[in-house]
């Protein structure tokens, strides 16, 4: 909800941007066919005389292949999406006898909100409103929480909306583009002969790691026994801290202490110096003898480092997080409901 007033504050009149939203839908629906006409549709490119289309990319780039899948697929869901609203909004608005942008207020009635809710906005956002005193914001704090009592009367009515008039999504799906990842004895959760294998290419000090590791936790929990997770180091070069955090995970598999060193180090992701991360690894309760000696031998855990690195661009993976689900890949900290749709599939074959 601080996300969500701040914004709020800076751009108050919702009616304003509710209208130009309107026109840019609009725009968008005339639009997009005739980019998808002019460009997708040709499907090909001469490269000095000699013609390539999507068959190449796919032979050749198969993630490429699969990333301009998955973009066209959700352009197309969003123009579709953006039709759709509209013509469910004429033909509410034709039975009612409305116009179509009274559809999702008509019966609105909104409260002034009791001074108990003015007053936990205040102090929930007061680091964020420049000292200024509840007397001077209380006019926008009224103004923020009427637009949510707008805001939530609109999502109910459009809920009613598409349960009368449902919308469906007939568009068809991507063929499936897998690649071949070798786990390479990388450390791994769960069992060898799992149904679905998931590998994650990822930078300990990579703060959109550090936020997939939720959404990671939430699946190994809800496939506890369904999956096995492998992962594989990726320290991107800018990170001036994560190579060494590598190198000490992995000097933490033998005492099999590699994964409460893995949490560890991304719960502290943004203080990763070097003495901070020994000290994380030897509060584990790894041998400070045995760590030492490993670390010493810096240019083969290096090399195995790099190893990973090398197969992960190899196959595509250029940033990171990075995820091969049975060989499909995802790329970036997304919702768990992402993965979920994917992995869904998967046990179903």
């Amino acid at each position: 909800m601080e996300n969500y007033f701040k914004s709020w504050m800076a751009h108050p009149i919702s009616k304003i941007f509710m209208a130009t939203n309107f026109i840019f839908a609009v725009l968008f629906i005339v639009s997009v066919p005739s980019f998808v006409k002019e460009h997708i549709t040709q499907d090909a490119v001469s490269i000095g005389g000699k013609k390539y289309d999507l068959s190449d990319v796919k032979e050749s780039s198969p993630i490429a292949y699969s990333k301009f899948q998955s973009e066209y697929k959700s352009l197309l869901k969003n123009t579709y999406g953006e039709f759709a609203q509209d013509k469910l909004f004429e033909l509410v608005a034709k039975e009612k006898n409305l116009k179509p942008s009274e559809v999702l207020t008509q019966g609105l009635v909104v409260k002034e909100p009791s001074e108990e809710d003015i007053i936990n906005v205040y102090m929930a956002n007061k680091d964020q409103l420049g000292g200024k005193s509840l007397a001077e914001t209380r006019d926008k704090i009224v103004g923020f929480l009427k637009n949510q009592q707008e805001q939530e009367f609109s999502r109910n009515r459009y809920k009613e909306i598409i349960t009368k008039y449902p919308v469906d999504f007939l568009i068809k799906e991507p063929d499936i583009v897998r690649v071949t990842v070798a786990e390479k004895n990388n450390p791994s959760i769960g069992p060898k002969d799992a149904k679905i294998t998931i590998i994650e290419f990822s930078d300990f000090e990579c703060p959109f790691c550090k936020r997939s590791q939720d959404v990671n936790r939430q699946l190994r929990e809800k496939y506890k026994g369904q999956i096995r997770w492998v992962f594989r180091d990726f320290p991107l070069p800018f990170h001036q801290d994560a190579m060494y955090a590598h190198m000490a995970a992995n000097c933490s598999i033998e005492e099999g202490k590699y994964w409460d060193v893995f949490n560890v180090l991304f719960e502290n992701s943004g203080n990763l110096s070097k003495s901070n991360v020994d000290s994380l690894v030897l509060n584990t309760g790894v041998s400070k003898t045995k760590y030492q000696s490993c670390m010493k031998n810096q240019n083969k855990l290096k090399a195995e480092i790099e190893s990973d690195i090398q197969d992960g661009q190899k196959v595509g993976v250029s940033g990171t997080p990075a995820f091969f689900i049975n060989g499909i890949f995802v790329s970036g900290a997304l919702p768990f409901e992402n993965f979920d749709e994917i992995i869904q599939k998967e046990l179903k074959q």
